[in-house]
């Protein structure tokens, strides 16, 4: 009797072990991985961050010296908005805009585009 009790406390340890650590993989995945997102940057520049979400919440990411315009829609609260980066930005710099803006809105909502030309 007595060793199916020790088999049974071992049994709900290692399942309650498997359980937090299968939690704690979730919680880590959920924030990124460290701070890197899974969206998709097109080959060629130059580029476009388009964001359907409030660009307010993460003021921080316009005041990017790459950033050269940022435009908001109309609505309140703001339902999407763009940061055009300068024709010179270099894929290093739209991958840490996009990260800057990640840290405040879901990376789902986050397009990256290829700026047309004038």
């Amino acid at each position: 009797m007595r060793d199916r009790a020790r088999r049974t406390r071992t049994i709900a340890v290692v399942v309650v072990a498997a359980l937090i650590g299968t939690s704690l993989l979730g919680a880590l995945a959920a924030l990124g991985g460290g701070g890197r997102t899974t969206v998709e940057i097109p080959r060629q520049g130059p580029w476009t961050v388009s964001v359907a979400g409030d660009l307010r919440r993460v003021p921080a990411c316009t005041q990017d010296p790459v950033v050269v315009d940022g435009y908001l829609s109309a609505d309140e609260p703001s339902s999407g908005g763009s940061l055009v980066l300068a024709a010179d930005a270099q894929v290093e710099d739209v991958e840490r805009v996009v990260t800057c803006v990640a840290r405040g809105i879901d990376p789902s909502r986050i397009t990256v585009l290829t700026t047309p030309q004038a």
